[in-house]
């Protein structure tokens, strides 16, 4: 066999558990069976640049991390990417999960998450985390520093530019568009039929 298929498989394949994922997860990432990604690493599925460079993307790695994985130097990768350490904290009335704390950095986060559509499920499946962890996050259990904030922005497609444009707005979008959708339920029939044709002029 090929020997830079070999190495092409196998950097893939630590890319994946360097994010922490399992096929199964990886594959809501990749948009593809986890069949799929075993045939990949296993050198019996073939691979070009452009395959290469999405699934690199999808797992939230650049070129320059695949390249070294493609080297050897995994170990300079996982470091680079490795999670903080949680705090070990005895009292369990102490403990973060026992509070809810949702800041403003925390709502900004899940405005940027359903601006995305994305379940929260699928949000930690991209941010490479337990499949609880953005829940626990949007409900103020779990602490953000700002490197745990900058992953998240990054796993979600936005840069953190984004992410401080939407957390200095008066109001987010998203509960505009929420007040919006009640106003309209809350219409009578009537009314319904008379903002309707101005609604259809913003759809143009």
């Amino acid at each position: 066999m090929n020997n830079d298929i070999v190495k092409t498989a196998l950097a893939i394949k630590k890319l994946r558990e360097i994010k922490g994922l399992n096929r199964k997860a990886a594959s809501v990432l990749l948009e593809i069976g986890h069949k799929s990604i075993e045939r990949i690493e296993n050198c019996r599925a073939p691979l070009n640049e452009e395959r290469i460079a999405k699934y690199v993307s999808r797992y939230g790695f650049t070129m320059e991390d695949f390249n070294l994985c493609l080297n050897g130097h995994v170990t300079q990768v996982r470091d680079k990417y490795s999670p903080e350490k949680p705090k070990v904290i005895e009292n369990n009335r102490l403990r973060r999960s026992y509070k809810r704390i949702v800041t403003k950095e925390v709502k900004t986060l899940q405005v940027l998450r359903r601006l995305k559509r994305l379940t929260q499920h699928k949000a930690s499946v991209y941010c490479g985390y337990h499949r609880s962890a953005i829940g626990h996050i949007e409900n103020g259990r779990i602490e953000l520093t700002p490197k745990k904030v900058k992953h998240i922005v990054e796993a979600f497609g936005y840069t953190m530019a984004d992410f401080e444009y939407h957390f200095k707005s008066d109001q987010f979008i998203t509960d505009i568009q929420e007040n919006c959708i009640n106003i309209i339920r809350a219409l009578s029939e009537e009314k319904l039929k008379a903002v309707y044709p101005l609604l259809q002029t913003f759809n143009k």
